[in-house]
């Protein structure tokens, strides 16, 4: 099967697309035809070596990507927990970005519970569009954050890939919505429900004196004690970045709670299962998740599109076609 794989961390030109053998699923696994993977910063950030400090990113060879939609084609014998799958069910779902088959293979097999159904009227695309930053934003806002109607939220980076769901859902849980991005984004988010918006590169946020509820901080750049002047008192900020910076961060944003302050610092881990997945499904069967495609690529054309994914001005999502070929 075609696979895009690394053997050195580094720039995007590590990348290369392999011919590699079948992935063979064990008790409790499916095997799944991968019909489309989205791509995420997760993917880039891990491929260039700035996640090497965690466990098990230190060092390839490794596949590329996390999140896929597509048919089962075989199920694991023994061990049940599979139950209720079977070949040609149409599931999405993610791979553990510590495990190293990657999900941009025109195969992968992944334990049952960490994939969900979708609907027909949900293509393989939008599937795949949905785990990583779908999954985020539902999970920051309405778990973490606990947006209510009549609430002001903030949020970043909010033309990308976490940002556009974030501000469609904050506006479905009823909130005054405020969006940040870059000049030639304002519109679109307008599009997405913003109520107010803000072009970053004429505007610091941070100096505005209308405090938010909540400030969702998807692009992971602004940091709590930066983003606490325009905090209510009892206010709720939320970082995605899976960096030492943002743990140290929230950490320090404990140590001033106990000091008296109200204000709230979450750094968010994505909590990936089939559950969540089911969660986002209904999302998006019920409109409130619209998932903005930018384009839709080759494998062969990973390298590029990551390269502009790193300059941090993407919108909506990127998603791979696997059964494309890239034209020369």
């Amino acid at each position: 099967m075609r696979a895009l794989r690394y053997d050195a961390f580094g720039p995007p030109d590590v990348l290369r697309v392999a011919d590699v053998a079948e992935p063979v699923p064990t008790a409790g696994q499916l095997k799944i035809r991968v019909r489309a993977a989205g791509l995420n910063p997760l993917d880039w950030k891990i491929r260039d070596g700035h996640l090497r400090w965690l466990p098990m990113l230190d060092r390839p060879p490794r596949g590329m990507g996390c999140e896929f939609a597509g048919e089962i084609v075989g199920v694991g014998g023994g061990g049940g927990g599979t139950m209720g799958h079977f070949p040609g069910q149409r599931v999405f779902g993610s791979l553990p970005p510590l495990k190293r088959q990657g999900a941009l293979a025109e195969f992968v097999c992944v334990e049952a519970a960490q994939v969900a159904t979708f609907p027909d009227g949900i293509t393989f695309g939008e599937a795949a569009a949905l785990p990583i930053a779908g999954g985020t934003a539902v999970q920051a806002l309405v778990d973490h954050a606990h947006v209510q109607t009549g609430q002001r939220a903030l949020i970043t980076a909010a033309a990308g890939g976490v940002g556009h769901y974030a501000v469609q859902l904050a506006k479905h849980l009823g909130a005054h919505v405020t969006a940040v991005c870059g000049p030639a984004n304002l519109e679109f988010v307008r599009t997405l429900g913003a109520d107010d918006v803000i072009d970053y590169t004429r505007e610091d946020f941070t100096r505005r004196d209308d405090p938010f509820d909540v400030v969702f901080d998807a692009a992971g750049a602004t940091g709590f004690f930066a983003s606490r002047a325009v905090l209510a008192p009892d206010g709720t900020y939320v970082d995605t970045s899976p960096s030492a910076a943002a743990i140290a961060s929230s950490t320090l944003a404990r140590i001033v709670a106990r000091l008296g302050s109200r204000q709230r610092a979450v750094g968010l881990v994505l909590r990936a299962n089939g559950a969540m997945w089911q969660r986002l499904a209904n999302f998006a069967a019920d409109g409130v998740l619209k998932p903005h495609i930018a384009r839709t690529i080759a494998l062969e054309d990973v390298a590029d599109a990551q390269r502009a994914m790193e300059t941090g001005h993407g919108r909506g999502k990127i998603v791979v076609d696997l059964s494309a070929r890239a034209v020369a």
